[in-house]
């Protein structure tokens, strides 16, 4: 009995040792021929899968490998923090735990290669986008200084374009033919005949009223940096002022325009006036050299003549050459730059030839309406074309002297600085004018009295 027990007790731990344990999953690409046989008998034995819930997206081999390895070695916690991931550059397609993985095992090559590319890039400054004209200076001559978002601190391709004019003369339209930047844009319809755009303009129905649309100076950016500067007609006493108080806020508008511009734009309607073009002059005179430093203090800007609503005989070329004899006797003595395309360099050196001297800066603009044709000039596309074309190839002449380019916030700061300085000679101006009534009255009423006493003498 001995000999049976020990071969029983034998035989049944060879069956224990021989039982498996699977702690991987199954492969399918096995054959069904790996069955156990327990016995005489065959039985399938279902494998024993260690579940565990995974916080990581990883292949099957790598969940082979660390279900084998948990019986000898306790898996190592990685933590990644959210600093850690803002900071390291992300690869697409990489786990966290990878990535953190490959930076301890490489930490020079990772820090050399995150500080290259943060080397190689460019921050760049966002682009704002304007859908309407903001007022830039209000009707009492304070400065908006909410504009300034609106302006870019690092560009230096801009242009600013101001107009100026009498009432009515269409100022706000010329604005509305380059604030416009669709290239399919019918000009007749839209601009002329329906009388929409960026800048408001008066309705037809409103035409004859005394109160202009435009009561302060607005600006508009277009998507090309494109500064334009609208601004309230001159000679224009809507708020009923005096004639003093009226010609001075005239004078402050036209020496503000003459300081901060590129490029002004003087409208005139189908008449030549001169009481305008007197104004413009005195203005230059009376425009001061600021002690600014980086600012240049002699600065004039390109003048482009526009009449508006030309009729059929000012395009005729004899009635063109009379008007730009005109113009030159007018301003022969002017800072102005009125030719085409002239610099500062070549006001102050006379290096332009006669014919180009000839060449004044000036451009007519039809009258539109209804029943428009176009049978003695260019077609109404062609000619808002060229226009938008002379605006655009104005040379930009140093208005700032700085280390630096001028930018569009340095721009801001000159504005600012030009209409919120209290000129002197305002004051001067305004004394001298009253000086001169009083002379003027003192002497009337003193001929006034000789005359009644030589009356009374006779008597």
């Amino acid at each position: 009995m001995s000999d049976g027990k020990r071969r029983r007790y034998r035989k049944a731990k060879q069956t224990e040792d021989k039982r498996p344990i699977i702690l991987a999953k199954r492969n399918v690409d096995e054959e069904p021929s790996s069955s156990v046989r327990r016995g005489n008998s065959d039985v399938e034995l279902q494998p024993k899968i260690l579940l565990k819930p995974r916080t990581e997206s990883k292949d099957d081999t790598e969940v082979a490998s660390v279900s084998s390895g948990a019986s000898s070695a306790p898996l190592k916690t990685i933590i990644v923090t959210r600093s850690g991931m803002s900071e390291s550059p992300r690869l697409s397609g990489v786990s966290p735990v990878k990535e953190h993985q490959q930076q301890t095992q490489q930490p020079n090559v990772s820090t050399n290669e995150a500080n290259n590319l943060a080397a190689n890039v460019q921050i760049v400054e966002p682009l704002p986008q304007m859908t309407r004209p903001s007022t830039i200076i209000s009707s009492t001559g304070v400065i908006n200084a909410t504009t300034r978002k609106m302006l870019m601190k690092g560009n230096t391709d801009f242009l600013v374009v101001g107009v100026i004019g009498t009432q009515g003369v269409g100022k706000s339209t010329i604005m509305n033919l380059l604030a416009n930047d669709d290239m399919n844009c019918d000009y007749q319809q839209e601009i002329f005949i329906n009388e929409g755009g960026i800048f408001p303009t008066k309705l037809k129905q409103h035409k004859c009223y005394a109160r202009s649309r435009t009561e302060s100076t607005h600006m508009f950016i277009t998507s090309d940096r494109l500064i334009l500067l609208d601004s309230p007609p001159v000679m224009c006493n809507s708020y009923r002022k005096d004639m003093t108080t009226n010609e001075l806020d005239d004078l402050r508008q036209l020496i503000s325009f003459l300081s901060v511009c590129h490029l002004l734009i003087v409208v005139q309607d189908d008449y030549f006036n001169m009481n305008f073009i007197r104004l413009l002059q005195f203005a230059e005179l009376m425009k001061p050299s600021h002690d600014n430093k980086p600012f240049v203090s002699d600065y004039y800007p390109n003048v482009l003549f526009v009449k508006n609503r030309a009729k059929r005989q000012d395009f005729v070329p004899s009635q063109k050459e009379r008007m730009n004899r005109m113009l030159r006797a007018l301003f022969k003595d002017s800072q102005l730059r009125i030719n085409v395309g002239q610099t500062a360099e070549q006001k102050q050196k006379k290096t332009r030839t006669a014919e180009a001297e000839k060449q004044v800066n000036a451009f007519l603009i039809p009258e539109v309406d209804e029943h428009y044709n176009s049978t003695f000039h260019k077609p109404l596309d062609e000619i808002i074309a060229d226009f938008r074309s002379l605006v655009f190839m104005t040379p930009r002449n140093d208005m700032y002297a700085g280390a630096s380019e001028l930018t569009e916030a340095i721009w801001f700061e000159l504005l600012t600085k030009v209409v919120q300085e209290k000129q002197h000679f305002f004051n001067t101006y305004e004394e001298i004018q009253r000086k001169h009534l009083e002379v003027g009255n003192m002497q009337i009423s003193g001929q006034g009295g000789k005359d009644a006493q030589e009356n009374w003498r006779d008597q």
